[in-house]
């Protein structure tokens, strides 16, 4: 099931970069007004899960053993503003 899930959402997010980068002007800002609001959406609901703890540590992310925790910013929120800043990250080194 996991496999399934995961290529459906790769093979989309495939789809909106191939047109913002590669389609004309129109087709590209159809494409941005039906679809960076889900994006937007999507992004933050991940980061939702991401937010600390009454004792700062991620809500969502665990360490190497069952009962650590890591504090936030945790590995996965600095990978998404990483690549949301566009701060050197290419988007298919997590893909």
């Amino acid at each position: 099931m996991w496999q399934e899930l995961h290529l459906q959402v790769r093979n989309r997010l495939e789809v909106i970069e191939g047109v913002a980068v590669e389609g004309d002007d129109r087709v590209a800002a159809d494409l941005a007004r039906a679809e960076v609001p889900l994006l937007v959406t999507a992004v933050r609901v991940l980061l939702e899960g991401h937010r600390p703890d009454a004792d700062g540590y991620c809500r969502t992310c665990w360490g190497r053993r069952w009962w650590q925790r890591p504090t936030v910013p945790c590995r996965q929120y600095l990978l998404a503003r990483t690549a949301l800043l566009d701060l050197g990250l290419d988007s298919r080194e997590v893909a």
